[in-house]
């Protein structure tokens, strides 16, 4: 079970290459912009080639935030977001996406937050209980031997 193509040679590198003019500057490359991992979720996915496709359209952004702030998604939109910070033309509204998933976080979390303690902890109960058993032990006692 071997691969044929593990056996091939590399062609070989020719010497007559074209020289290159010291006038002509390089073509200027753009890096393209690293995307974060797929999340596994289709919509997600949709929606962020939405966003992509209409990228300066306010509610293509809302309706995805929207959607990951139902989903837990927001560690992934901010992933996808933070991938295109750095970007020339994307990289200023990506900045305030990220901005807006913040807040959104912070408002999330913010409703979980737990109330404070309504019941009466359980030290206090037992030591009340204990004073009204000695007060009705006292008032018994003190009406048998009147």
């Amino acid at each position: 079970m071997t691969d044929p193509d593990a056996n091939a040679t590399p062609a070989p590198i020719s010497d007559e290459a074209a020289p290159i003019s010291q006038d002509a500057a390089p073509p200027a490359e753009t890096a393209p912009t690293p995307l974060p991992p797929p999340t596994g979720d289709p919509l997600f996915g949709a929606l962020w080639a939405k966003v992509l496709a209409a990228w300066d359209d306010d509610k293509v952004h809302g309706a995805i935030l929207e959607y990951s702030v139902g989903a837990e998604r927001l560690p992934d939109l901010a992933g996808h977001y933070r991938a295109l910070s750095e970007d020339p033309t994307k990289g200023v509204r990506a900045k305030k996406r990220l901005d807006a998933i913040v807040i959104a976080a912070t408002q999330m979390m913010m409703s979980m937050k737990s109330s404070a303690a309504t019941t009466v902890p359980l030290s206090i109960t037992l030591t009340v209980a204990g004073l009204f058993a000695c007060a009705v032990a006292f008032v018994a006692y003190a009406m048998m031997h009147r």
